[in-house]
C-alpha cells in the first residue's frame, strides 16, 4: 500500500508541472472586429456601440432637419449640455459627447463653444440679452451661441414570465438661445430581450 501511494505521488509530482507548461503556453486570441457588425459583442444589458450607433442616427437628423442652417450666421454656432443618464447602467458619457461632437464639427455647419455647457449652467432664454452685451458691448468676452444641445437617457423595464425586456431612449433636443424654444428633437430607442432559462430537475 506505502509503495502503491509513493508510486502515485510521484507520478502527480510529474504531472503538474507538464500540465503547467501546457496551460503557461496557452494565450488569448484577440482581433479587432468592427464595433457595428454583428461580431461585436451582445448582451441583454446596452453595450457602447448601441448608444454610438442611436447617438450617429440622431445627429443625421439633427443635420437633415436644418435648423443648424437657420442660425444668423454660419457656422452656427452650438451648445452642448452635458448628458443625463437616467438609466441604471454606467454610461462613458464624456466619450458619447466627444461622438456628437466629432461628428458636427467635421460637417463644416458647426462650431462648438468650449466655454458652456458640458456640466457647466446651461445657456437659457433669460441669459441672452447679458450674452448679447457680453458679445457685442464692453463686456466682449465670448461668442454666444446660437443653439444649446440637450441630451437624456432613459430606461424602462418590462417583465412577462421568463422573458425580460429593456427598452434604452436616447433623447435629444436642439434649442435656440434667444427665444428658449424646442426647434428639433428627436429619440431613438433600442430594446434587449433576454430570457431566464428553465432549470430541470
Amino acid at each position: 500500500m506505502t509503495t502503491l501511494r509513493f508510486k502515485t505521488l510521484a507520478l502527480a509530482g510529474v504531472l503538474a508541472p507538464v500540465a503547467f507548461v501546457f496551460t503557461g503556453c496557452a494565450s488569448n486570441q484577440v482581433r479587432t472586429v468592427d464595433s457595428k457588425s454583428p461580431q461585436a459583442i451582445n448582451t441583454s444589458e446596452i453595450n457602447p456601440q448601441d448608444w454610438a450607433n442611436a447617438a450617429d442616427q440622431l445627429v443625421g437628423s439633427l443635420l437633415s432637419a436644418g435648423p443648424l442652417d437657420k442660425a444668423p450666421s454660419q457656422p452656427a454656432i452650438l451648445a452642448v449640455d452635458r448628458i443625463i443618464n437616467n438609466t441604471t447602467q454606467q454610461v462613458d458619457t464624456d466619450l458619447l459627447i466627444k461622438k456628437i461632437r466629432v461628428a458636427l464639427t467635421q460637417t463644416g455647419k458647426v462650431a462648438v463653444t468650449n466655454t458652456m455647457g458640458l456640466g457647466e449652467r446651461a445657456v437659457v432664454a433669460a441669459e441672452a440679452a447679458e450674452l448679447d452685451e457680453m458679445t457685442t458691448g464692453k463686456k466682449a468676452k465670448v461668442i454666444a451661441p446660437h443653439f444649446t444641445l440637450y441630451t437624456k437617457l432613459i430606461e424602462q423595464n418590462q417583465r412577462i414570465n421568463s422573458v425580460t425586456q429593456r427598452t434604452y431612449t436616447f433623447q435629444m433636443s436642439l434649442v435656440a438661445v434667444k427665444t428658449g424654444l424646442t426647434v428639433w428633437e428627436d429619440e431613438r430607442e433600442i430594446a434587449k430581450q433576454s430570457k431566464k432559462a428553465v432549470m430541470g430537475w
